[in-house]
């Protein structure tokens, strides 16, 4: 696997993490949730080993950092699952599933969450996939608008009732071009 930059930006280098950082990509995923801040809702114990554990993410799939150019701080992250990943959710076959998005809150609106996800769309149309598939809360209005921006398009049919007090799911897909 390798680990030179892929997608490069003034101030940001888009690439896959490496072991050694697999637990301060745990904790940015985390934080990236907003978690971390004072009053904020505590993941469920299934959910808080998902954020936390990056290695079993690397391990099903491709893990992406965001890296700071001058600092080196790691500030944004996503994970790749392919089709028949025990961490995938909604992936069908010919899809890769986009998970666990996630910008830290000091660097959200400078433009990391569309390049991890265009990263994300490379990356899949490289390995074959026809598609991009993730979901989010259905209240994250934020994200649906940037997924919508880029291309997205929701899929109400492939969205499931949850029991409480899980969130519910909304399902956007990607159409990727031909590899």
């Amino acid at each position: 696997m390798t680990t030179t930059p892929t997608v490069a930006a003034a101030t940001h280098v888009i690439r896959q993490a490496r072991p050694e950082e697999y637990d301060a990509v745990g904790r940015l995923t985390y934080e990236g949730f907003g978690h971390h801040l004072p009053g904020a809702h505590q993941p469920d114990e299934q959910r808080l080993e998902l954020l936390l554990d990056s290695a079993a993410r690397a391990r099903e799939g491709v893990l992406l950092v965001a890296e700071e150019v001058e600092t080196g701080r790691l500030v944004g992250t996503a994970s790749l699952l392919p089709f028949g990943s025990h961490l995938s959710r909604q992936a069908e076959e010919g899809e890769v599933e986009l998970r666990l998005l996630a910008v830290h809150p000091d660097a959200r609106r400078t433009g990391l969450g569309q390049k991890l996800l265009d990263e994300s769309a490379r990356l899949a149309t490289a390995r074959g996939a026809v598609r991009v598939v993730l979901d989010t809360a259905v209240d994250n209005e934020g994200s649906q608008r940037l997924y919508r921006r880029l291309g997205y398009v929701r899929r109400p049919e492939r969205e499931k009732e949850r029991p409480a007090p899980k969130v519910q799911l909304v399902v956007y897909t990607l159409e990727l071009p031909p590899a």
